[in-house]
């Protein structure tokens, strides 16, 4: 089998809205985002009936064997995975980061590639490397669907440079491709080894689709 993934992305800016308004804003492009990716990847209508949710609550396609998709979405921005294997997607904005909370998902080897061995690195540096990290490993549990009940501290990652790419490899069973978009990681895990195609859509493609 020939592993396809497409994963589409669209900035979407809270203006002046209500934090809760722009939460249900957000729920609507990811709705409008699976309809366009399923008529453009599957030639198939999205139809909310035909989501069921697994085990530990992850969303999955009913009507048809052979169809997966992953939705994330954080401040400004709103992405969807589509797949014929099974996939998980994170987004998120690079922000700061709370050391309890690093301590808590990440091992003693992650921790160093955070702040660096003695601790040298920058805190713009620090922000950076944590949601590489975090993004990585939200990616492998959705993908997995096994969410929060799988420690975090389990997926261990090594990111290393290799020329003008980074090679990534987990403890776990899995492949893992990211994308930095600004101020925004995106990571991608799939259950075998695909070449992934990055789609962005403006809102005017989605209110239009």
């Amino acid at each position: 089998m020939e592993y396809q993934t497409v994963v589409y992305y669209t900035f979407c800016p809270a203006g002046e809205r209500p934090w809760k308004e722009y939460k249900k804003y957000q729920r609507k492009i990811a709705e409008l985002m699976l309809a366009y990716g399923f008529e453009d990847q599957f030639g198939l209508a999205f139809q909310p009936t035909q989501v069921k949710k697994g085990l530990h609550g992850k969303p999955l396609w009913a009507g048809q064997e052979g169809l997966y998709f992953n939705v994330s979405n954080t401040a400004g921005l709103v992405v969807c995975a589509l797949s014929n294997q099974e996939t998980g997607v994170d987004a998120e904005q690079i922000r700061a980061v709370r050391p309890a909370v690093a301590k808590r998902c990440c091992t003693e080897s992650e921790l160093a590639y955070i702040w660096g061995k003695s601790g040298e690195h920058r805190e713009e540096e620090t922000r950076e490397r944590f949601f590489q990290l975090w993004t990585l490993k939200e990616s492998f549990i959705k993908m997995t669907g096994q969410g929060m009940y799988f420690p975090l501290k389990n997926a261990e990652f090594s990111i290393r440079d290799a020329g003008s790419v980074q090679e990534i490899s987990c403890s776990q069973t899995g492949h893992f491709v990211q994308k930095r978009l600004g101020e925004y990681w995106i990571a991608l895990c799939t259950r075998n080894e695909a070449e992934a195609a990055w789609k962005e859509l403006t809102l005017k493609d989605l209110w239009e689709s």
